[in-house]
């Protein structure tokens, strides 16, 4: 029988954006000389640029207010649960046993054909008990495979590239993933961290 979806989540995972959450204005970008050029901020703050000199966007942290846009995930807090293995839906310490970390992802088109192996992912692992909720309400449930991952390895970032024309900046938010070491790296604004998924073992929800 299929499975019958609620009309309306009653979980909001931490990683959603909200439509209140601003970004910050382009006009705080400059192009700074190091000696190579790369894309900088005006007023540079802590933790702004990552281990691999990777400049990320500036996105307002609110109380959650606003209306939760779930096709889209906030810059910060997606950065945050990649990169401590926090439960994207929960924000605490994601489920981990002796197979690894647990993670929800599916096949896409640009996945090697060995996947799950070797497949990349910008979505964080989940806590066991989140991972049932988020198969009971994400309309995408349907195409959800649980994996256990051994060695999740931080690989890259997603983001917009920028280009300064003399006039003002031109933007291209359609350029692939981007592995860290690449030159392209010094003109992004990262929006999510991404992880590299090794050692990986299909498996069925806890």
């Amino acid at each position: 029988m299929p499975r019958k979806m609620l009309s309306k989540p009653t979980v909001t995972p931490f990683v959603v954006a909200y439509d209140d959450e601003q970004g910050g204005p382009e006009n705080d970008l400059i192009i700074h000389f190091t000696p190579e050029p790369r894309l900088a901020y005006r007023v540079p703050q802590p933790g702004e640029r990552d281990r691999g000199g990777v400049l990320w966007a500036r996105v307002e942290r609110t109380s959650r207010k606003g209306r939760p846009l779930y096709n889209l995930m906030n810059a910060d807090r997606q950065r945050e649960c990649m990169y401590d293995l926090l439960c994207q839906v929960c924000s605490e310490p994601a489920s981990r046993n002796e197979d690894g970390w647990l993670f929800l992802d599916w096949r896409m088109p640009q996945d090697p054909p060995t996947w799950p192996e070797g497949s990349l992912t910008n979505m964080p692992p989940v806590c066991a008990g989140c991972a049932r909720v988020a198969v009971e309400q994400c309309p995408h449930s349907d195409r959800f495979v649980p994996l256990r991952v051994k060695l999740p390895r931080l690989w890259g970032v997603s983001g917009v590239a920028y280009q300064w024309t003399g006039t003002g900046w031109r933007t291209d938010g359609t350029i692939p993933w981007l592995k860290y070491g690449d030159d392209r790296l010094r003109t992004v604004l990262a929006s999510q961290l991404i992880r590299e998924l090794r050692k990986v073992t299909v498996v069925d929800l806890p």
